[in-house]
């Protein structure tokens, strides 16, 4: 999974966002009501992917440090480096 920013995942979101209006208010005249649904509905996907990858990039790496200590007093030591993990949701695979 690639590295996200939390920032460019908000502007990205914001200037989605707007679009979505401005493609609503330039188009209701002219397109019916279930084709604008279905416009509306694959901009909200792409407002959501945004979404979604500021929130892996507040998640981050999962890395806790050198060792990690379970409630049981377990201690789990590190891998030597992390690993890749892809998530598939409905907004796009990550």
């Amino acid at each position: 999974m690639p590295a996200y920013s939390m920032e460019e995942s908000l502007l990205e979101g914001h200037a989605e966002l707007k679009e979505l209006f401005e493609f609503v208010e330039d188009n209701a005249a002219s397109m019916d009501a279930y084709t604008m649904e279905q416009k509306i509905f694959f901009k909200i996907l792409a407002i959501g992917l945004s979404a979604m990858k500021g929130y892996f990039a507040q998640k981050g790496t999962g890395d806790v440090g050198d060792f990690l200590e379970l409630d049981d007093g377990t201690v789990l030591k590190r891998q030597k480096s992390t690993s890749d993990r892809n998530y598939l949701s409905v907004f796009g695979k990550f």
